[in-house]
């Protein structure tokens, strides 16, 4: 299994991020809270965001990964300033590590 990505604009993240993290957040209670899912959001220099989903997410949401045209990606770089949108606190930093 592996990672994916979407990318939303600025306007299209002031608009939808809020129903879009409380629908991961169905799927993530779906699942009974699993500590291997988690999805991060990072910021990109146009303004836009970079949203990544781990494995499991992806399993748990793919109906919603696929009505955000998401793809599948590498792991996130541990050195990026990720924020955590779905997920238990602390998990990404054993979920980022090689």
């Amino acid at each position: 299994m592996s990672w994916h990505s979407f990318r939303l604009d600025r306007a299209a993240r002031a608009e939808q991020e809020t129903q879009l993290q409380m629908a991961f957040d169905l799927c993530f209670a779906a699942a009974a809270g699993p500590d291997d899912m988690a999805l991060v959001a990072a910021a990109e220099a146009d303004g836009a965001t970079r949203y990544y989903a781990s494995p499991t997410l992806a399993t748990w949401g793919a109906n919603l990964l696929e009505q955000y045209g998401a793809e599948p990606c590498d792991r996130p770089a541990p050195d990026r300033a990720l924020r955590l949108l779905v997920g238990h606190q602390g998990c990404l930093e054993w979920l980022l590590a090689d």
